[in-house]
């Protein structure tokens, strides 16, 4: 061991000088190596701080995006219900025009169903009516025919001669009979 107490000089104990040298190794390394380090690592925070800014920005979009989105929702839900209640509406008002239709054309088709049965009443009436007038002006005829009967023989061309004047009458009065009857 040499001595060192005055000054500089060589140490040659080993020991002591490993432990110093380690020191100076440690120290330089822990300067040179602990900025890089300390670098790293405040460069790592700051990206995990960046990325976690990124996270809670996407996080904040998200929240915004999914608001909107039950905004979106609850708004067609209410038009949804606003729908269907117009729906119903409509189908009542439908049903009351289509109720009061029904009853409109029941009421036409009974007047007409009225209608035709009083016309099948007055044909019947003027069929009734044109026998009855047929039957009289066919009796009256023949009435007035037996009458007029046998006048002896210078009355016969006087009697051929009513006989024409009574039937053609007739004929005319059948005439203005039928057309009265259908009027």
């Amino acid at each position: 061991m040499s001595s060192m107490k005055n000054g500089f000089g060589l140490n040659t104990n080993l020991f002591e000088t490993n432990i110093l040298n380690l020191r100076v190794v440690i120290g330089v390394v822990r300067t040179v190596v602990g900025d890089a380090v300390r670098s790293l690592l405040d460069q790592r925070r700051k990206t995990i701080l960046v990325t976690l800014q990124e996270v809670d920005q996407k996080a904040r979009n998200a929240q915004q995006r999914l608001d909107e989105a039950r905004a979106a929702v609850e708004t067609a839900r209410a038009r949804a219900q606003e729908i269907r209640a117009q729906a119903i509406q409509t189908v009542e008002q439908e049903s009351v025009i289509i109720q009061k239709k029904l009853k409109e054309d029941l009421q036409r088709r009974q007047e007409i169903r009225q209608q035709v049965l009083q016309l099948e009443q007055q044909q019947r009436r003027q069929t009734i009516a044109q026998k009855v007038a047929n039957l009289a002006i066919m009796a009256a005829e023949d009435t007035l025919l037996i009458k007029l009967g046998p006048m002896g023989p210078m009355h016969a061309k006087q009697k051929e001669l009513n006989e024409v004047h009574v039937r053609e009458t007739f004929r005319k009065l059948k005439r203005l009979f039928f057309y009265i009857i259908f009027l």
